[in-house]
């Protein structure tokens, strides 16, 4: 599908768990350097990270059932491709690619094992197990996540830069600028983004109505989490 030049690429539950995905995990990180663990507010920094594992569930599903390029298997994903992007991204003029490029599918990959690492090692402590290789292990994957959205960020500054395709909007509209020979998506799946939002409040609402913030406790499908130091 093409209009004035660009073609639909990524569907609208790609673009909502984008945005989603991003704003939980700047929300938590930004929690978790500002608030102290006896406040009330820092078991909604485990809240969002309950939260990015839920849509993490549904985006791997997506993966697989998705549209073209929300399918893992458009992720290019060798790293002999990888070394000649990062090589011509410094010493020449990077290769367009229509869906994920590279440098972002490892990008996303990363961030994706980061986000799950985090939930597992935020699980573990919120359950009473006390152990310090728990809260270090958080603390590095959350700085590998961080610094990966950065180098990320500045990617697709740079690529724009290079070759002023507007890149940074695709995650907006869903649309690139066109490119010969590759073939964009006929359907933007809005109703499907529709329920993954749905799906995704409703998760949200679930674990709302089932803390108690006196005890800073979530009852979680039967299993009681505990989300910080009670009062």
């Amino acid at each position: 599908m093409t209009k004035n030049n660009k073609t639909a690429v990524y569907d609208l539950p790609i673009r909502i768990f984008h945005w989603l995905f991003a704003f939980l995990f700047l929300g938590a990180y930004i929690i978790a350097e500002n608030v102290d663990e006896e406040s009330v507010l820092f078991s909604y920094h485990m809240m969002a990270g309950l939260t990015i594992v839920f849509m993490l569930v549904l985006r791997i599903f997506w993966g697989f059932a998705g549209t073209a390029y929300a399918r893992f298997s458009s992720f290019k994903l060798k790293p002999i491709e990888l070394m000649q992007y990062l090589k011509n991204a410094i010493f020449a003029k990077t290769k367009r690619y229509l869906g994920h490029n590279p440098a972002s599918s490892y990008a996303a990959i990363l961030m994706f094992i980061s986000a799950f690492g985090l939930a597992v090692t935020g699980i573990f402590m919120s359950s009473g197990f006390e152990n310090d290789l728990y809260e270090e292990t958080h603390e590095l994957l959350a700085k590998l996540f961080l610094i990966t959205v950065i180098i990320h960020i500045i990617g697709i500054i740079y690529h724009h830069l290079k070759h002023r395709d507007s890149l940074w909007s695709s995650m907006l509209d869903g649309k690139k600028k066109s490119l010969t020979g590759a073939g964009g998506i006929k359907n933007m799946k809005k109703l499907t983004g529709i329920i993954f939002l749905v799906l995704t409040l409703s998760w949200m609402s679930y674990m709302y109505n089932q803390f108690d913030d006196k005890t800073r406790t979530l009852n979680l499908f039967g299993t009681e989490l505990t989300l910080g130091e009670d009062h």
